[in-house]
């Protein structure tokens, strides 16, 4: 047995002496040769290459700035383009065309529109495909369009389609255009005064395989997708796909969404339909449709929050809301109208809503605050059935409104039901047409108003029946700087009114039929209502009184 540990013999090491450490050669310096004529020649010669390069580059892009704008305008109609500068790089085969402006020839100033930048290029990722196209992006294209100039492209009998928009644009790069981009984009429309524009800012969009490349079998095979600040504090967003090749016209299918659109700055637009706003946003979302083989909207919700709205009816408007009338018939009967709408669901939220109307030789102001109202159901021709209507507020600040509506297919004129009921109003809040009607007013009271309209066949049938309650007609604080006779008449008055109360509830009451054929065939089924509330309901409010003084004076 092996009892001795194994150990590795140790190496030696024999010591090694240092080598001398080695001198450093100092290099040699060699003089620089001084540099020859054959050098300098070649200096000046590159320097002039490029001078040369420059030069040719310079009236190059002059030459293609003056061709391009040449082939544009030649293809216009009524519009002039005018370009400041134009470059081509042959890195990537792009073209750049900067301080383009479009304006009308009728109307010059202010152009139609300003692009700093536009820049077009081959698509190169479609080359992959074996497809030569380009793409191009407008930066900060500015596009204004106003009252005179919609005028005269009104008046104009070249169709806008038919100006050579396409065939311009076509015409300043070589290859098809298949992707269009938009960054920071701004619309801008003026119609009567420069104050407050419709705008649209930092308007961004895309529309990409223009030229149906790929997913050829798609009814709309390009997508689009734009985006904007609409009238500085709204918001709205578009998605969708088109068709650009579509014959006669593209088509696009898009889902769209607005949000907190403020209403006041489409004022100089509504009223001239005799509506005037102030406050109210809106916001809203949808579908919409519209090509060669189908046009259609159809909308989830509108929803218009804060509305501030009154309606003028005026012996002057009348001519132009017969004219509307006659308009909406027309369109009512069409069976194929150019665009089918529907809209699932339309909301005022606390808003206030006025009707103008004179009365005698003044101006009278009636109007529903803090209402809601919500329509549903509402389609062209009424394909979808009856649209219905429900309404709660106050009126003139007191009491309480309630309210109900069906609205059928007014083809044959208007057709609806209508349920009203004011509750507990001031009577003082209508002396404004107490005056005008009665030439008296009130010190205090409330008054309540009933009413069921029923409007079939060219014809009204309903009734209305308001209430009085605790009515003082002469008050000798409030009357105080009234003629002797005044107050005399005002105190007669009053007194019939006691003589009509309902003593065990202290009300008066009476009830006017409102029933009869309607005296225009083509009035609106809006006309009618207005032409209800500013004579009908007035002339239910007083005939207790006025039947009562005639009476008692004819006793005299």
């Amino acid at each position: 047995m092996l009892n001795r540990a194994y150990r590795e013999p140790r190496e030696r090491y024999e010591p090694v002496e240092p080598e001398p450490p080695r001198q450093q050669e100092t290099p040699t310096t060699q003089p620089r040769a001084p540099l020859g004529r054959r050098g300098l020649l070649w200096i000046i010669l590159a320097a002039a290459v490029v001078l040369l390069a420059v030069f040719i580059a310079h009236h190059f892009d002059e030459y293609l700035r003056r061709t391009l704008e040449t082939k544009i305008n030649q293809r216009l109609h009524g519009y002039t383009v005018s370009l400041g500068h134009a470059h081509v790089s042959p890195f990537g085969l792009s073209l750049t065309l900067r301080d383009a402006v479009i304006r009308q020839n009728a109307n010059p100033n202010p152009p139609v529109a300003d692009i700093p930048r536009l820049k077009a290029s081959v698509e190169w990722r479609e080359i992959l495909s074996g497809h030569l196209v380009a793409d191009a992006v407008f930066d900060r294209p500015r596009v204004h369009i106003d009252l005179p100039q919609l005028q005269q492209e009104a008046k104009d009998p070249v169709k806008m389609k038919d100006r050579g928009w396409q065939q311009a644009f076509e015409s300043i790069y070589p290859l098809k255009f298949n992707q269009i981009q938009v960054r920071e984009g701004d619309l801008v429309y003026i119609d009567a005064g420069p104050q407050k524009p419709l705008h649209i800012s930092r308007w961004n969009a895309t529309a990409s395989n223009i030229r149906n490349i790929h997913s050829r079998d798609r009814v709309y095979p390009s997508a689009i997708q734009t985006d904007g600040v609409v009238f500085d504090t709204g918001h709205a967003f578009v998605n969708g796909n088109a068709d650009f090749l579509a014959e006669p016209y593209p088509g696009v299918h898009v889902l769209y969404r607005v949000e907190n659109v403020p209403l006041s700055r489409l004022r100089p637009i509504i009223q001239k339909a005799n509506i005037t706003v102030s406050g109210g946003a809106l916001s809203s979302r949808g579908e919409v449709e519209y090509g060669p083989r189908h046009r259609e909207a159809r909308i989830a919700d509108v929803t218009v929050r804060g509305l501030h709205l009154d309606y003028t009816h005026t012996t002057a408007t009348a001519p132009a809301e017969k004219e509307r009338g006659k308009e909406v018939v027309r369109v009512a009967k069409n069976p194929e109208p150019a665009m089918q709408v529907e809209i699932e669901r339309l909301r005022v939220v606390d808003g206030t809503l006025g009707l103008i109307t004179p009365a005698k030789d003044q101006r009278i102001r009636v109007y529903l605050g803090n209402a809601n109202l919500d329509v549903t159901n509402v389609s062209s021709g009424f394909r979808r059935g009856p649209a219905k209507a429900t309404l709660t507020s106050n009126f003139n600040g007191g009491g309480s409104v309630h309210g109900s509506a069906t609205f059928r297919n007014p083809a044959q004129g208007p057709d609806f039901n209508l349920h009203v009921a004011v509750e507990g109003a001031s009577l003082p809040s209508i002396n404004d047409l107490l005056r005008a009607y009665g030439k008296f007013d009130v010190a205090k009271g409330t008054f309540s108003v009933y009413s069921e309209v029923t409007v079939h066949n060219g014809r009204i049938d309903g009734y209305v029946k308001p209430l009085f309650k605790d009515v003082q007609v002469y008050s000798p604080q409030q009357d105080k700087d009234k003629p002797v006779l005044k107050k005399l008449y005002e105190k007669i008055v009053g007194g019939v009114s006691h003589i009509l109360e309902n003593h065990p509830r202290e009300q008066v009451a009476t009830v006017a039929d409102i029933s009869g054929p309607i005296s225009q065939p083509h009035t609106s089924t809006w006309d009618v209502i207005v032409n209800l509330v500013s004579n009908a309901f007035v002339k239910a409010i007083l005939p207790g009184f006025e039947r009562e003084y005639n009476a008692l004076r004819g006793k005299k």
